[in-house]
Parts: structure tokens; sequence; C-alpha cells
């Protein structure tokens, strides 16, 4: 039996999603609360990777068991042996050839930057950065829609036989009083491009690059060029579509 399941987490305190020894993951806090209700090893597979510090309302999940389990009983059993920063929303029976992975369609990440004034109960949460201008920032979201190479965008450690060509769908600036808000919605996203272009996003918003280099970035495809990584902590998978 093949079930799904959807995860949300504060990754605050994991070194990402991926297992990387013992160090602690949000992969591998998942597999051993799996292992303890069920007694035995499952090996999950999941959407896409977070990294380090990011957050997830809605990351999607899947795994195989040799033998039926009401999905409400799996839910709750799960929970159980999970620590406080991650929570099983739901889980779902599903056919087997339904993949986490390569079954989605498109993945929502959104990025908040506080603007009100710093906050130290929520820095892990909205990086606070202020005196930026909205206008410039909204102007250079809308050159990220469309289908580009977004190899100057990704980490420079990818594989290079990657696929770097990505479409992005929407784009879209929010401004509310408190803080910003980013969406972006994409058939999928290499390591580190939403925080990358987001970190030239913030550049212009602080008038120390110009919309332009976003043009230039995909032209070059060269990743020393895009200048800083966002903080993790703004970023959020908000969802992933099917």
């Amino acid at each position: 039996m093949r079930y799904m399941a959807t995860i949300s987490y504060d990754g605050s305190n994991y070194m990402g999603f991926q297992i990387q020894h013992d160090m602690p993951t949000i992969e591998l806090e998942l597999e051993k609360a799996i292992k303890r209700m069920l007694g035995t090893d499952i090996k999950i597979t999941a959407s896409g990777r977070t990294d380090k510090g990011v957050h997830a309302l809605n990351q999607i999940i899947h795994f195989d068991l040799d033998k039926k389990i009401n999905p409400d009983n799996l839910k709750r059993g799960i929970n159980t042996y999970l620590p406080n920063d991650i929570y099983i929303k739901n889980v779902t029976e599903v056919s087997d050839d339904f993949h986490a992975r390569f079954s989605a369609k498109s993945k929502e990440y959104r990025y908040y930057i506080n603007i009100n004034e710093y906050d130290p109960l929520t820095y892990k949460y909205m990086p606070f950065i202020s005196n930026l201008d909205y206008e410039l920032m909204n102007e250079g979201m809308k050159l990220f829609v469309g289908t580009h190479d977004f190899k100057g965008f990704a980490s420079a450690s990818i594989d290079k036989r990657k696929d770097t060509i990505k479409t992005i769908f929407k784009a879209n600036m929010n401004i509310y009083d408190d803080k910003l808000e980013f969406i972006f919605v994409g058939t999928s996203f290499l390591k580190y491009q939403v925080r990358r272009m987001m970190g030239l996003i913030i550049e212009i918003g602080r008038k120390k690059e110009t919309k332009e280099k976003i043009s230039e970035v995909f032209e070059k495809k060269d990743p020393k060029i895009s200048h800083k990584v966002a903080p993790s902590e703004g970023l959020y998978l908000y969802n992933v579509y099917y």
C-alpha cells in the first residue's frame, strides 16, 4: 500500500529536509517516528528538499507499507513520536504509480520580510529588512515570469547534468502593514533558486542593483553574479500541486 502525507514543519532547528548522517533533519525525524510506530524501517520520498532553516506548510511525502493501515491511525500514531516542530496534517491512500516528486505539476514557495520593526520573536520566520523601494522590487519580480535558464540563480554545486530551464507561472509581491510577501509558483525549483532570486530582489529594493541585473544573470548563467542568497528563515514551501 502506498500512502501520501502532508507535512508542516518549522525548519529552524534542522539542517534541511534530506538525511545527512546523524545530523538533525526533517527526513530523519519522520523516518524515526514511522519506525517507532510500525517497528520497521520505512523509506520516505519527498516532493523536494528544503534547505537548512527553511520552513514548510505543505510538504508532501509518500511511503509504502506491506499492509493496509487506516490513514487516520497512521497520522495519529506517527505524530505521537514526532517533535513539536514537525506535524503530519493528513495521510491518504494513493495509487502505486503516485510519486511525491515526479507526479508534482508545480510548486509554490513564499518568502516573507518583516518591514515593521525588528522582533526577536519572529526573526526565525521573517528577516527584518528596512528602507526598501517596493516599486522597484515589484518591477524586478515580473521579470522572473516565463521560461528561463535559471542556472545563474542556482547553487554552484548542483549536478551539471541537471536541467536548469524552469518555468515560473507566477511571481507576485504583496505589501502589508507589517510585512512583504513574495509568491513564486513554478514547475520546479533548483537548489538556492528562490533564495538567490530573493537576494537580488532585496538588493534591487536597497537600490544597490537595478532590475537589469536579473536579465544579466539569465544571459550569463553564472551564479557568481547573482549576488547574495537571501536568509533561509524567510522561505516557506507553501504548496505542491498534482
